[in-house]
């Protein structure tokens, strides 16, 4: 009967001191004296059982590089409003997160990953303690993070989904999207001469490209002068080949020396800001349109990537406001 009651006693008391606990952290004055003696700052929000604090939000804007800077603007007060709105956010979405389930080997790599951005253990250990994170409360930050992620995740699950209708509309309404312009593919012999190249190797490099040119007029072969005499390291034993290009992916002048080439015609040298160059026409790629059939996956990937936007934006701008307490600015 006594060993009864002693159980009956600590288990009131255990349960008195979880309710206690628990109220502690719902308690805007507690939690509000709580922040002051652990030089906290001012209570900012309380949501669920998670604080908000004046420290929090002025360490996440320094850790984003904005502190320094928000400082000296007028933006300030409005920056500072956003991250604690982000900050908001994240801890509601942690605390629907409750329930999730992550694995312990998922925890172990994010942790890891985590690890080998420092150098060595004693920088992690150093930054770790700068930060006022023991190895079980990080672990703990990480497994929170993860099921936030998670939670996330299956909340914009449904709103990610793409009709063929969808993609079909898409393409009908940006069908220029689909074009692939004409592209000519080129190889090149090229002797480097950039803009801070001294004249006297400028006109050493111009006379010896002339000489090429020279060799080749005379039935020497392309690739064979290419893999002797280019500079470019990574086209020179293929020939020189430089790939499919179309109009805006080369110098100017580079495109207007090639484009006049029949396929299979060799270029006089010519000089661009990167130096000299002979040209080989190779092939010559139509312009096309893409077909949807072609692109229908691409489509679909970029409007579920669009949807899962602006349902994030939405989530977001939902759990930003479900602070229980929330301090007026």
């Amino acid at each position: 009967m006594k060993r009864t009651i002693i159980a009956l006693v600590i288990l009131v008391a255990v349960l008195a001191g979880v309710f206690c606990a628990d109220f502690t952290l719902r308690s805007v004055p507690l939690r509000e004296k709580l922040g002051g003696w652990c030089g906290r700052g001012p209570l900012l929000a309380l949501i669920d059982a998670h604080g908000v604090y004046q420290v929090d939000v002025d360490r996440a804007l320094r850790e984003s590089d904005y502190l320094n800077e928000i400082e000296r603007t007028d933006f300030a007060e409005i920056e500072r409003k956003s991250m604690l709105h982000h900050l908001i956010a994240n801890a509601a979405a942690q605390a629907h997160a409750n329930g999730e389930k992550i694995l312990r080997t998922s925890i172990k790599r994010e942790f890891n990953l985590l690890r080998c951005q420092f150098r060595d253990s004693q920088t992690w250990s150093a930054a770790t303690r700068g930060s006022g994170l023991l190895a079980f409360s990080l672990w703990r930050t990480v497994k929170d993070e993860l099921c936030a992620r998670q939670w996330i995740s299956r909340q914009v699950a449904n709103e990610m989904q793409v009709s063929d209708d969808e993609c079909r509309k898409f393409y009908q309404d940006h069908s220029e999207r689909f074009f692939v312009p004409e592209r000519l593919r080129v190889s090149h012999l090229f002797l480097a001469a950039p803009p801070e190249t001294s004249p006297d190797i400028v006109e050493t490099k111009r006379k010896a490209i002339e000489g090429l040119s020279v060799r080749l007029a005379d039935g020497e072969d392309f690739a064979a002068l290419v893999a002797e005499n280019s500079e470019d390291e990574a086209t020179k034993l293929k020939g020189g080949d430089l790939g499919y290009f179309s109009e805006t992916r080369m110098p100017p002048d580079f495109v207007a020396a090639a484009i006049k080439l029949g396929q299979g015609e060799i270029s006089q040298p010519i000089q661009t800001r990167l130096g000299f160059h002979i040209l080989k026409l190779t092939e010559i790629a139509p312009s096309r349109q893409r077909s949807f059939d072609e692109v229908r996956e691409e489509i679909a990937t970029d409007l579920a990537n669009q949807k899962r936007a602006d349902a994030l934006k939405k989530l977001v701008a939902n759990l930003g406001s479900q602070a229980g307490y929330l301090r007026p600015f």
